[in-house]
């Protein structure tokens, strides 16, 4: 779905899952506009949902496609397990090192020398 921001006139497309998600939200959240936000400015732009449903009309079919299939691919590989977080061992900070010192003569050096008058 081709889509203009209203703020930079910027041309940009919804993608078919972009407007699967949506719609989705649009129909749990009980929403009438959906905002797609322009990839240039970054501001959201206001689309309709009559509109995003005009352009995917068996979005609801889709969804439950999209749901029986990952339902099937999680059955094949098994349920997903988070990777377990390694520990690392507490190392002891290093000791501060203690600050140079400064000659104010080598400061004047350093800054070009200004005169005064």
């Amino acid at each position: 779905m081709q889509l203009r921001c209203s703020y930079c006139q910027t041309m940009f497309a919804l993608s078919r899952e972009e407007m699967l998600a949506g719609l989705q939200h649009m129909s749990a959240e009980n929403l009438n506009y959906y905002d797609a936000h322009c990839p240039k400015c970054r501001r959201a732009n206001r689309v309709e949902r009559k509109r995003m449903e005009m352009f995917f009309p068996k979005w609801k079919e889709a969804i439950k496609a999209m749901t029986k299939e990952a339902t099937q691919a999680e059955k094949e590989t098994g349920p997903a397990k988070p990777a377990p977080a390694e520990k690392k061992p507490a190392s002891p900070k290093p000791a501060a090192k203690k600050p140079a010192k400064k000659n104010p003569a080598s400061s004047k050096k350093a800054t070009g020398g200004a005169k005064k008058k």
